[in-house]
């Protein structure tokens, strides 16, 4: 029984790490993209909401999808009333 999860170990250690990448690499393009969208804001003359548009990277950074999700509705939703 023990060898049998001894063995496994390695694999699951693996997928462990290709799915942090996975995470890290999904929360550069999200940041990327706000990036992105910040300076197509700054373009038209519109502030960012809240915070600074390099706050908004840098959360987005941390924080991923969640994050990305509050930028979205209060910047390009019906509850943006620019």
């Amino acid at each position: 029984m023990f060898d049998f999860i001894n063995t496994l170990s390695p694999a699951m250690s693996s997928v462990h790490s290709l799915f942090f990448i996975l995470i890290i690499v999904l929360h550069l393009i999200f940041a990327s993209g706000v990036a992105k969208d910040i300076g197509l804001l700054t373009k038209r003359g519109l502030p960012t909401i809240i915070i600074p548009g390099y706050a908004w990277v840098l959360a987005t950074l941390v924080g991923g999808i969640f994050t990305l999700a509050i930028y979205w509705l209060i910047h390009h939703s019906n509850f943006a009333k620019r």
